[in-house]
């Protein structure tokens, strides 16, 4: 079943990828790219000493008249006393085809590191459809499910592992004015075969624009591990962060 399940995603990943790029014929219309990079830095010396440090970065554009990427990645570090107590890093891609005003799939890689989750590295390939539950002028919500593979590489003993997983998910977008935006991003990741052996990733963020093209952007980053593996190591982990950012 799992031998099955790897041919399956892999198949349909391929044909999807395949399918997305060159279904439909270019020029339809004009690229149009735009996408935003946050940075955000805090340094403190005195009675406490403390560096952080964060990244995001988002790209999203038209590949056909129904076909859109979007990318996304991450980067944390934080240190206290010259001793790094966070570090973790993610890259996003994936392909939305838009079958009808509401209906889409979806073919994603996900990629993520982070040596306190025990992580050396994290891959999910994963494909499934969606459905736009609201369509707005200024608020989006859809609603996803699908099926991935997940590679774990493990920070301490160098061993990995994999699983076929279940996911479900949701996005959310509300254009709260015209300087200010709310997005939300909901992903749950079970294994088949052990469904209390899941991991869910929750990211909200908030920008508001302070001039044209510049906006302060503030987000939640969440993950929660239900069964993390290493001694120590905890459910759940929580990142806030605070900087600016250029959109593009």
């Amino acid at each position: 079943m799992c031998n099955f399940m790897r041919t399956f995603i892999y198949l349909i990943l391929s044909l999807g990828l395949a399918t997305g790029f060159y279904a439909e014929e270019k020029g339809n219309e004009a690229n149009k790219w735009g996408g935003d990079a946050a940075v955000g830095f805090a340094l403190a010396r005195g009675n406490t000493n403390t560096t952080s440090f964060s990244l995001t970065l988002s790209a999203t554009g038209p590949i056909s008249k129904s076909v859109v990427n979007s990318n996304k990645a991450f980067f944390i570090l934080n240190k206290e006393k010259d001793v790094t107590n966070a570090e973790s890093m993610g890259l996003e891609t994936q392909i939305n085809w838009q079958h009808t005003e509401r209906f889409f799939s979806y073919y994603e890689i996900l990629g993520l590191r982070d040596r306190f989750k025990n992580h050396s590295y994290r891959i999910l390939p994963s494909v499934g459809v969606g459905y736009k539950v609201l369509v707005k002028e200024k608020i989006q919500l859809s609603a996803s499910a699908g099926i991935s593979e997940v590679f774990t590489k493990y920070y301490d003993t160098g061993e990995t592992d994999s699983y076929t997983g279940i996911e479900l998910g949701n996005q959310f977008s509300w254009k709260i004015s015209e300087s200010a935006e709310l997005t939300q991003a909901l992903g749950l990741t079970a294994d088949f075969s052990e469904l209390d052996r899941y991991f869910l990733r929750f990211e909200a963020s908030i920008a508001s624009a302070i001039i044209k093209g510049l906006s302060m952007k503030v987000t939640l980053m969440e993950n929660y591990d239900n069964k993390p593996v290493g001694e120590g190591i905890k459910k759940n982990d929580i990142s806030f962060l605070a900087g600016l950012s250029a959109k593009f």
